[in-house]
């Protein structure tokens, strides 16, 4: 992701904390500790997944412990994630920091680097591995919430268009619970299809294309897949937009601000892809031999023009691009500003610039 150096504020939508490989190395005397912390993301090209790697090379630097951030970023299946696990291993890292694509497939591997004394940190999808320290937005909860606010939008009646993630990560099975939760509170509202966009924005939008109709449904959840299945509403139901739960993407703040006078209510509900910096301030403590309960969660609200209106307006970036996750930091948990977000250098890549 190709990030605009543009001071921003920080966007947390009102979430209440409670709280290509690169090998180039620096020498332990660039900093006091010299760490080096591995990242294993398994899906390249996602603009949410590059923020967050981009949160953990700022945060990283910002630290002045660690010397130099290796990164294997690249879309690939488990077997291929387990081995960049391994790869990073051999490398000799201090820490891995790690997305997984299924919460079971790189246990092994964590075994390993615990074994080698490395610190394991889960980010957004949680694993099942107990040696891991997961740092996660409350999936659970980010079900939940939206599901009430959608309910609440749909007057508690009516057929859903439940739009979920990927079959197996952590995240889409975690949401799932929340969202069944509540909907099982509501008899007459439906779950009338349910699809699998694997976090596509283009699988999302010819999905809404093909299923939208007028009266079809009276509602749509979706895993963060949300401003093209908005675009679709435009053309696919003549503009009579129906009530849609989405992320904290850019284009679909927009969407709900510029498109409420039309009836349209966005339900947003944050997922700061900024966790990827959280995740390096608790690796980082880990390897100072501090103690940190796993797991550290985030907790998500939903917001819609009619509560929020004030945040949500102040909160589009106009020079971002339309997947742009808004939120910039997380209170306690981060430490960067915008400008050095945006920058996503790691420490061996700028090691005296901070600022």
């Amino acid at each position: 992701m190709k990030l605009r150096n543009k001071q921003t504020k920080a966007f947390a939508l009102g979430s209440a904390i409670a709280l290509s490989m690169s090998v180039v190395a620096l020498t332990p005397s660039a900093n006091a500790a010299g760490y080096v912390i591995g990242v294993s993301n398994g899906w390249a090209g996602n603009s949410w997944r590059e923020e967050m790697v981009c949160a953990i090379k700022a945060e990283s630097t910002l630290s002045k412990k660690v010397a130099s951030v290796l990164v294997a970023s690249r879309t690939t299946d488990s077997a291929g994630q387990l081995a960049d696990v391994r790869s990073l291993i051999s490398q000799g890292v201090n820490a891995i920091i790690v997305n997984a694509g299924d919460v079971n497939a790189l246990n092994p591997a964590v075994d390993e680097a615990v074994a080698a004394g490395i610190k394991v940190v889960a980010v957004d999808n949680a694993i099942t591995d107990k040696s891991a320290t997961i740092v996660s937005n409350d999936q659970v909860a980010y079900g939940a919430v939206g599901a009430e606010a959608l309910a609440k939008a749909m007057n508690y009646k009516g057929n859903v268009l439940y739009m979920r993630g990927a079959a197996g990560a952590g995240a889409d099975t975690d949401r799932n619970t929340g969202f069944q939760k509540v909907m099982k509170k509501y008899p007459k509202i439906k779950i009338a299809k349910t699809v699998f966009t694997n976090w596509d924005w283009a699988t999302g939008g010819t999905m809404a294309n093909q299923l939208l109709q007028p009266g079809k449904f009276q509602g749509v959840w979706t895993s963060g897949i949300d401003y093209p299945v908005v675009q679709a509403m435009t053309t696919k139901l003549h503009g009579k937009y129906i009530p849609l739960v989405g992320a904290d993407n850019n284009e679909f703040v927009h969407q709900t601000i510029s498109l409420a006078s039309k009836g349209f209510v966005g339900i947003i509900v944050a997922n700061p892809a900024v966790v990827g910096g959280a995740a390096a301030k608790v690796a980082i403590q880990l390897l100072d031999g501090k103690s940190v309960k796993s797991p550290v969660l985030l907790h998500p609200v939903a917001w819609t023009m009619a509560s929020n209106a004030a945040d949500i307006t102040s909160h589009y970036y106009p020079d971002q691009s339309a997947t742009f996750s808004s939120s910039t930091s997380i209170k306690g948990l981060t430490s960067f500003t915008a400008s050095q977000l945006f920058r996503c250098r790691a420490p061996q890549d700028d090691p005296e610039t901070t600022g």
